[in-house]
């Protein structure tokens, strides 16, 4: 097994202007000898971000301006005491879905910009560096 200290994860969504989500670099240490691996590895760090953000979401929060003006725009003002164990999948269950619904065509990998066909291809963690996630949505009407 080898080991990553960077991973830089993007995320697009065909028929939609930008990234679906600002590029997340992980800066830990993974271990993976497959894609199958690397995707359940970045699920699971996905997963505890998550679950710690739920977390510190519990106390009351004052919010700046800037996050109010945010809030707004996105249509939720959120200032903290929410139940933290509200809608947070497993980690199992969460890669469960995200194994499967790659399975089912339903979004695209690359990494470092060579499309993945099958989740049993071999990656060396040495190389990876960029890990791309392209989500299909179906046409209007279609």
């Amino acid at each position: 097994m080898q080991s990553l200290s960077r991973i830089v994860v993007r995320a697009e969504v065909v028929g939609r202007r930008g990234p679906a989500f600002s590029p997340i670099e992980l800066e830990r240490d993974l271990t993976f000898e497959t894609v199958r691996e690397l995707l359940a590895a970045i699920v699971r760090l996905q997963v505890n971000e998550f679950r710690q953000r739920k977390e510190e979401s519990r106390f009351l929060q004052v919010l700046t301006g800037a996050q109010i003006r945010e809030g707004t725009e996105s249509g939720k003002i959120i200032s903290g005491n929410q139940d933290p164990d509200s809608r947070i999948p497993t980690i199992e269950d969460a890669t469960s879905v995200a194994l499967q619904a790659f399975e089912d065509g339903l979004y695209y990998m690359f990494v470092n910009d060579v499309q993945i066909e099958s989740l049993d291809q071999p990656a060396a963690a040495s190389d990876v560096q960029d890990v791309l996630f392209v989500r299909l949505t179906p046409l209007v009407g279609g």
